[in-house]
């Protein structure tokens, strides 16, 4: 096989409209030939296993998360109204993928994840679930992250304030 080799001025690497940095990271597309299939694997589809918790379908690599969930808080799907066992699993999927989301600590939550786990909070909330816990979680998460906004502001307004200074002098 032979290899292919090309050099990229560094002029073109930063260019704007070359395609190869993308939001500071390179990109390198490659397109690639098969010359020949060598085998193919097969491999047999196997059927899920699902388990009925409190009359939730939950797949049983999901079966310790959901009964140490129901064992925390016993009332958490007390009220929930749903009936068609799809969508009841479908919330308690969305309520689990918060919970894992919020159990990082907030540094490691992006703006954009807190802003959607409140929409999918408040969506399961509206399904009857009670999660005034999670509510509470969720809220010290976004407390911390502004505190957090709000002292780099301040770091950025006294630089702002020393660079006007500066200017001022300068004029």
């Amino acid at each position: 096989m032979q290899g292919f080799q090309s050099m990229i001025r560094l002029s073109d690497l930063n260019a704007r409209d070359s395609g190869f940095l993308v939001n500071g990271e390179l990109k390198i597309v490659a397109e690639v030939d098969v010359l020949e299939v060598v085998g193919e694997l097969d491999v047999p589809v196997v059927a899920t296993d699902v388990v009925d918790i409190n009359g939730f379908q939950v797949l049983a690599s999901q079966v310790e998360s959901v009964n140490i969930l129901f064992e925390k808080y016993p009332n958490i799907a007390s009220n929930v109204r749903v009936k068609n066992s799809h969508l009841r699993t479908t919330y308690l999927n969305i309520l689990l993928s918060l919970t894992e989301i919020l159990s990082k600590s907030p540094e490691e939550i992006s703006n954009s994840d807190m802003v959607e786990a409140y929409s999918a909070l408040s969506f399961v909330i509206n399904a009857g679930f009670k999660l005034d816990w999670l509510e509470k979680a969720l809220k010290e998460a976004c407390e911390i992250r502004i505190k957090e906004i709000e002292e780099k502001l301040s770091v950025l307004t006294e630089k702002r304030a020393d660079m006007d200074a500066l200017l001022n002098s300068l004029k």
